[in-house]
């Protein structure tokens, strides 16, 4: 994507997973595109891209429109998952393999890795390293009823693009949740396993629910 196209679509998701667009608001090309001070050809191109990504539902002859994603779904998917993947990272802590634990460790230096010169130029990269991990942590656990149910729920969308909300500092910060993760692994200390998994998925809600009261009253306009 051109670099105008890739400011609008952040611009947009940020917006979006902030909660200033409520569900079912119909999103327009031309509004967005004077808003934003850019053409109409990169808003299309972001606008279609967040269909892909399910944060825009298409309508057919009517346009795009936000996709029904509640603050109490949020709610419920984090809840969940703090349920679901400190227990699968204590698992993880008694079956991964040492190949399963290098490979976490490796992904994790891909997310340092694209840190530079600043995270927020490489977003989709640090998106994917990070949910690799986390569905390798399922992995490792070796509970398939528990990765079938779990991996939906790191599949969501609102869920990946978290990141989107994060500063320089949350960002090192989660990658030092994972690292403190392999060492727990590595230690085959459950409890530590657990308990690092619960903090880190604590912060996450954290900055995702107070960016999203920051922004209650914000929009695009």
């Amino acid at each position: 994507m051109t670099n105008a196209t890739d400011s609008t679509y952040s611009s947009i998701r940020r917006a979006i997973m902030a909660g200033r667009y409520p569900p079912g608001t119909q999103l327009k090309e031309e509004h967005l595109a004077e808003v934003m001070g850019v053409s109409r050809t990169p808003v299309r191109a972001a606008l279609q891209r967040l269909v892909s990504d399910q944060l825009l539902r298409s309508a057919a002859n009517r346009g795009v429109f936000v996709a029904e994603w509640t603050a109490r779904d949020i709610q419920d998917v984090f809840e969940l998952r703090l349920l679901l993947e400190p227990h699968a990272a204590g698992l993880a802590a008694l079956r991964a393999t040492e190949r399963q634990i290098e490979e976490l460790r490796a992904h994790t230096d891909r997310m340092e890795f694209f840190t530079r010169p600043s995270f927020q130029d490489n977003l989709s990269e640090i998106q994917q390293a990070n949910h690799v991990f986390h569905n390798l942590i399922l992995e490792a656990s070796a509970s398939p009823r528990l990765k079938n149910i779990a991996s939906p729920l790191t599949d969501m969308p609102m869920i990946i693009g978290t990141f989107y909300f994060y500063s320089e500092a949350d960002m090192q910060n989660s990658i030092q949740h994972h690292r403190h993760l392999i060492t727990a692994l590595e230690a085959r200390d459950r409890p530590f396993a657990e308990e690092m998994m619960s903090v880190h998925l604590r912060v996450t809600h954290d900055i995702f629910r107070r960016n999203r009261r920051d922004s209650e009253n914000q929009s695009l306009d």
